[in-house]
């Protein structure tokens, strides 16, 4: 891990902003905000940002790069929870109990700044605004968490493949549209299958099969680290979602 505490990026300039929990402040609460940042950490692929049982003083938000979060099972297993890329809040709980009941493991080189909790605590009391931020950014994950155990628990393998394939690829686009970068073959993909099995409870196997369908069928397009999906509607078809629902659900913060 690199850690860098001088010349950091100013908020009001940072491009992921208005995906990330300050994006929610106005523009006259940022210096105060961007007061509580103590540093920017970098973290190389396989490195873990946290595990589950520690107690981190520092609350995290991704300014670039891929983070999985997952919790581990018996038998070498693990449950991934979610996929989480730049803009995302981690390691911040509310509550008095303040250990982290999860993993989390850099899958690209992964940048994020980080904030002591005690001073976004304190903060909170002094700042309302900081307050219904973080309310805002919880309902949100809630409500992403709900719609995907909703689709997971009632529909097949192949509708579960594509709708993470779908969330992935909406999600990376919106954070490609952010930073103004091409899209035309596709967003970073860096996710195995076995990854998307931990993630849906499925073999990797399992997840192979489905892939191949979706591909005959020109459905996507996945290698060398990149998702394309030509037609989004037609995958939200095999997702059984309603694709502007979705990407409403998905990029509002």
């Amino acid at each position: 891990m690199k850690t860098i505490t001088h010349n950091l990026p100013k908020c009001e300039d940072c491009a992921i902003r208005k995906m990330a929990l300050f994006g929610e402040l106005e523009t006259k609460y940022l210096d105060k905000a961007r007061a509580l940042r103590s540093c920017q950490m970098t973290f190389q692929p396989d490195e873990y940002l946290y595990r589950e049982g520690d107690a981190p003083n520092t609350a995290m938000t991704i300014h670039d790069g891929w983070v999985i979060l997952f919790k581990d099972l018996e038998g070498g297993k693990r449950q991934i929870l979610r996929f989480a890329l730049a803009g995302d809040l981690l390691s911040y709980k509310t509550g008095n109990n303040d250990i982290i009941d999860h993993s989390a493991i850099a899958v690209t080189e992964v940048t994020v700044c980080a904030f002591p909790i005690q001073g976004f605590k304190d903060t909170i009391a002094e700042l309302p605004e900081l307050f219904f931020a973080i309310n805002s950014i919880t309902e949100i994950l809630s409500a992403r968490c709900l719609s995907t155990m909703t689709t997971i628990a009632n529909y097949n393998a192949e509708t579960n493949v594509a709708y993470l394939l779908l969330s992935l690829y909406i999600r990376g686009s919106a954070h490609c549209d952010t930073l103004n970068q091409d899209k035309m073959d596709g967003i970073l993909f860096p996710f195995t299958q076995e990854d998307i099995g931990d993630a849906l409870g499925l073999t990797a196997i399992h997840v192979n099969r489905v892939f191949q369908k979706l591909r005959k069928q020109d459905l996507i397009e996945c290698n060398n680290k990149n998702l394309r999906i030509a037609d989004e509607e037609k995958l939200a078809g095999v997702a059984q979602a309603d694709l502007g629902e979705l990407k409403r659900l998905l990029v509002a913060i």
